[in-house]
């Protein structure tokens, strides 16, 4: 123990002095009262302690561990584990770190990093995993020497380095040798970044890491996958390529054939899924083929995969049919995930089923044998599904027991015929659909149209709409007869004239009165004019 102690004092000497004093350090001094400082014993006697200073607005790091961790987190080496988190600051350089020959565990994410100051674990050779996702690196900052350990009179010592995340990053190019001192490393992950062609260099670093046992290239765009990264990569068992720009599953992959557990391809462009596209993958469990926007087809034979114990094989809303005879050799298939695509129905063929578990002697309780004996989970929900006989003959034969609703509580349902439009699939048997008669009269219906725009309503519309325009056309022609009959009869109404009140009054009586009454006014008429005319004279 004072050996141990001895050395990590020495340690921490040597290298606060090797660190590079011209940039300024976090204040270390009461940094338990801004941070968090945990530190705790498990049942097999090793230390862990734990530092998070997570959003104090930071600018820098720590220039030495807190006092609080004493001098065995220091020299405490295997048998004492460090995690820091530094995530949420302000952290444009990410410096040297402190001395410690502890399994180190450090994050940084969120904090804009744009520079690695090289070498970055000289006095730390035992740090295990290292997180600088979400933030600004470019392939500038990295470099063979970023990875280096401490200086043994002739050469570098390697770092105990296996969990390496640079996700969300702006990466496009890896150098040659830049993982020449990281012989452990287990884990890469460089998804979201500008990968979008793997060069020469870049797939030499990649390629180069013959422990790699995860490797995440996601979201990358990229259309290919040189055959020369695969080679060296033996131990590789889990590969996510989703989100990228292929439209064939790339040839390389057989190279895996032997290693290759869990393989993702969602979000891709396959417009097709070929005989040969997984062929040679003997080893593989897992297989992503979701989201998958141009998928329309896939070939028979293209999910023989003998291992398979879980497919996800949804999202894809252009697939319209699926072989699932294919998966008849995946006697361990476990979890079947359908949903969401354009499938109408499924196909199994009995006499294939039989054939394929005429090695083992599981049976459903009617009898008949399950070609999936280990089959728990099977997902069929938004499908445009046609109940038919062989629909429902192919589901009991899978396991109809095991179809379960989704997590915001849909299930399958019939879409057609229209008789059993909406039906749960659930509520249904074989049986029932395989003696169904399902008469000619019913079609499927999409949506039903509002009422004044059915057919019905619409030729009664019209109907009542010519019998109103008739009588009023019949009423009008009635009116203009009758007013055109009264006009030319005696009860007709005569216009009013007007005339002079002198000329027309006498002219008018003139006409009513006898003859002697005329001579007599007219006689007497005259003699008074005469009169007149007499009186004036002698006047």
């Amino acid at each position: 123990y004072y050996l141990q102690l001895l050395a990590g004092m020495s340690l921490l000497t040597t290298g606060v002095h090797s660190q590079h004093e011209d940039i300024p350090y976090q204040p270390v001094a009461n940094i338990c009262q801004t941070c968090m400082c945990l530190s705790s014993q498990d049942s097999d006697h090793r230390m862990h302690f734990n530092l998070d200073c997570s959003v104090r607005n930071f600018e820098h790091i720590l220039a030495r561990w807190p006092e609080e961790f004493g001098s065995q987190a220091l020299a405490g080496g295997a048998s004492t584990e460090i995690v820091v988190s530094y995530s949420g600051n302000r952290i444009k350089l990410l410096q040297q770190l402190p001395a410690t020959n502890a399994s180190l565990t450090l994050s940084c994410r969120h904090c804009g990093l744009q520079d690695l100051q090289a070498p970055l674990f000289m006095d730390a050779p035992n740090v295990q995993a290292l997180y600088l996702s979400w933030n600004e690196l470019t392939d500038n900052v990295l470099n063979p020497g970023l990875f280096r350990g401490p200086w043994n009179n002739t050469n570098y010592e390697p770092i105990g380095l296996n969990d390496l995340d640079l996700s969300h990053n702006r990466i496009a190019r890896l150098e040659r040798l830049l993982f020449e001192h990281t012989p452990h490393l287990t884990k890469l992950n460089l998804a979201y970044n500008k990968l979008s062609v793997l060069d020469a260099a870049t797939t030499a670093a990649v390629g180069s890491v013959a422990t790699l046992q995860r490797l995440d290239l996601s979201h990358n765009g990229l259309m290919s996958l040189p055959a020369e990264l695969f080679p060296k990569l033996r131990s590789l068992r889990i590969l996510d390529v989703s989100g990228n720009e292929f439209t064939v599953v790339p040839a390389s992959l057989q190279q895996l054939g032997r290693s290759l557990v869990h393989l993702n391809l969602a979000g891709n462009r396959f417009p097709s899924l070929k005989e040969n596209s997984f062929q040679g993958l003997v080893a593989l469990k897992r297989l992503n083929i979701s989201s998958l926007p141009a998928l329309r087809s896939m070939e028979k034979g293209a999910l023989i995969l003998p291992a398979i114990e879980q497919l996800d094989c949804s999202r894809n809303p252009k697939l319209e049919n699926l072989e699932l005879d294919d998966l008849l050799s995946s006697r361990n298939l476990s979890q079947l995930d359908l949903s969401r695509n354009a499938l109408t129905t499924l196909v199994l063929k009995e006499s294939n089923s039989s054939i394929a578990t005429s090695s083992n002697s599981s049976v459903s309780h009617k009898g008949i044998q399950e070609p999936w004996p280990r089959l728990r989970r099977l997902s069929i929900s938004g499908n445009p599904w046609y109940c038919s006989c062989e629909l429902f003959k192919a589901l009991e034969l899978s396991g109809l027991s095991h179809i379960e609703q989704e997590a915001d509580g849909t299930e399958a349902r019939c879409d057609t015929p229209y008789i059993l439009a909406g039906a749960p699939l659930s509520n249904l048997t074989a049986e029932h659909i395989c003696n169904m008669v399902i008469p000619k009269k019913y079609r499927a219906v999409d949506e039903e149209p509002p009422r004044f725009l059915r057919r019905r309503y619409i030729i009664l519309t019209a109907i009542i709409a010519s019998v109103v325009l008739v009588i009023g056309l019949v009423i009008g022609f009635i009116v203009v007869c009758v007013r055109r009959r009264l006009k030319g009869s005696d009860y007709g109404v005569q216009p009013i004239r007007y005339t002079s009140v002198r000329g027309s009054n006498l002219s008018q009586f003139s006409n009513l009165q006898p003859a002697s009454v005329a001579s007599k006014f007219n006689n007497a008429h005259a003699g008074a004019s005469n009169g007149a005319t007499t009186g004036a004279a002698n006047a």
